[in-house]
């Protein structure tokens, strides 16, 4: 089982667990998601969802790179990655709040994932790192986008063009997450968001969320579409088979 789903609470907790791959995305993973996230919001007794991940040392490692490179092998172009966009998505559209409590580091994809809940709780130790330029790739998620909204335009080129990693405490300073906790304490915290959460009306909060929706949509445009026809352009390219060959032969 790739997710765990566990009833705590006011909360539906869903835990990201494949430690063989590092917590990597891959299109089943995303399609639990999406199924779990569904469950929740026909249950009027779930007030939000808890989005964390098993082990200690990473919360997701990026997509699946042995799903990506098995479609750039057999030439079949990027639609199976961008079409994991749909379920991912159901995160943010739905009319529950999601809160992400991040027990550890964060890459590539993983930090789209991120972009998608309303807040990002993170564990003092948990480094971050947006490494799509080091895998010859751009975001495929609308990670580029929702990263502008979150950051601005000044610290978001630095974060894309360098792939650099920073730690929890800088990613709070720049809006990238909303808090830091002590080690071992990031799902017990979003637990209590949501509790103080359910304190109002189910759909009071529904309705704000649905509103906060409308307002991201109207303010991107086109952006996402634009941001995703990038990804087309190149995967597939010299620089993204250099990034796949060097992570299969330090894979033996």
């Amino acid at each position: 089982m790739s997710l765990r789903i566990e009833p705590t609470g006011d909360a539906l907790v869903l835990s990201i667990d494949r430690p063989k791959t590092r917590n990597a995305l891959d299109r089943d993973l995303t399609r639990r998601i999406a199924e779990a996230v569904r469950v929740a919001e026909a249950d009027p007794a779930v007030r939000g969802v808890v989005l964390t991940a098993t082990g200690e040392e990473t919360f997701v490692s990026g997509g699946d790179l042995h799903e990506i490179g098995r479609a750039v092998r057999e030439q079949a172009g990027p639609a199976g990655v961008l079409d994991m966009y749909e379920d991912l998505a159901a995160l943010e559209s739905s009319e529950l709040p999601v809160i992400a409590a991040v027990q550890g580091d964060v890459y590539g994809g993983g930090c789209e994932l991120l972009l998608l809940c309303d807040m990002v709780i993170v564990e003092a130790h948990v480094s971050l790192a947006f490494r799509h330029a080091r895998m010859g790739l751009s975001p495929a998620w609308g990670g580029l986008t929702r990263l502008v909204e979150r950051v601005g335009p000044i610290e978001a080129p630095r974060l894309l063009f360098s792939a650099e990693k920073i730690s929890a405490e800088e990613a709070a300073r720049i809006g990238l997450v909303n808090e830091v906790v002590p080690r071992g304490q990031a799902r017990e915290r979003a637990l209590g968001r949501i509790g103080r959460i359910a304190d109002g009306a189910r759909a009071v909060v529904a309705a704000q969320k649905r509103a906060l929706t409308a307002v991201r949509k109207a303010m991107r445009g086109d952006a996402i579409e634009r941001e995703r026809a990038i990804f087309a352009e190149v995967w597939g390219g010299p620089a993204h088979q250099a990034a796949l060959d060097a992570f299969f032969k330090r894979r033996g």
